[in-house]
């Protein structure tokens, strides 16, 4: 797929040419991505897509009003952590890097025991968690639960505080701390959403690991129905 700075290249020498002012110029966000809504000034439409790839997503198109998308639709959504393999987080190198995330990781597991643990925390809505889920995924699900406070999906400016609070407060080194919400943020939008907050902490999905625990349990069953039809 042709990265949006080239599509945005291409369609604004296109505008310039004489009856080709309603061209429909993209907007890009860092590393080539798409912003995930894209309008049409002169028709008014705007309309969500794939951040990757620019394909519109069917069905969100609305006219003089904006969209709600969502920042990490992405035709290849497993890359996740491929986007911050490349990426370098200012102050803090490779291996200082890793024991920063592991201390922050560290910490949300901490706190996610006592929220589950303490009666008194109950407000702090700890929902069911996915079997399918690693215990870090399930850390950070539980901790972006906490911070997007309005529910929106995304984790926004004033919601980000907390955040970076946190991360004064239980990480190290602290050098890792001054740039790493701008890290987190891979398409630039100012806010969060969950699949960029697992990226950046690199917490991924085991691929194949739900699949074989399914392959485990079936034969079970299977043996169970035709003993107790038997019976």
């Amino acid at each position: 797929a042709s990265s949006c700075d080239q599509e945005l290249q291409s369609a604004l020498e296109e505008a310039k040419q004489p009856q080709k002012d309603n061209v429909f110029i993209p907007e890009c966000a860092q590393g080539g991505l798409y912003k995930p809504v894209q309008c049409h000034p002169s028709t008014g439409y705007c309309w969500c897509v794939l951040v990757d790839t620019g394909r519109p997503i069917p069905g969100t198109s609305t006219r003089y009003e904006q969209p709600k998308c969502d920042n990490g639709a992405r035709a290849h959504p497993t890359k996740t952590k491929d986007l911050y393999k490349g990426r370098q987080l200012q102050g803090c190198p490779g291996a200082k890097k890793n024991e920063f995330l592991t201390s922050v990781l560290d910490a949300l597991s901490t706190d996610m025991v006592h929220a589950v643990s303490d009666p008194s925390l109950s407000s702090s809505r700890v929902s069911e968690p996915d079997p399918n889920h690693t215990l870090e995924e399930r850390v950070v699900h539980w901790y972006f639960k906490q911070l997007d406070k309005n529910s929106s999906g995304d984790i926004g400016k004033k919601e980000i505080k907390p955040f970076k609070r946190f991360l004064r407060k239980k990480s190290k080194p602290k050098k890792c701390v001054k740039k790493f919400v701008e890290y987190c943020d891979v398409n630039n939008d100012k806010s969060l959403s969950v699949q960029e907050l697992m990226g950046c902490l690199g917490v991924t999905k085991e691929e194949g690991k739900a699949e074989t625990k399914k392959r485990h349990t079936a034969p079970r069953t299977n043996t169970e129905s035709t003993s107790s039809s038997r019976q």
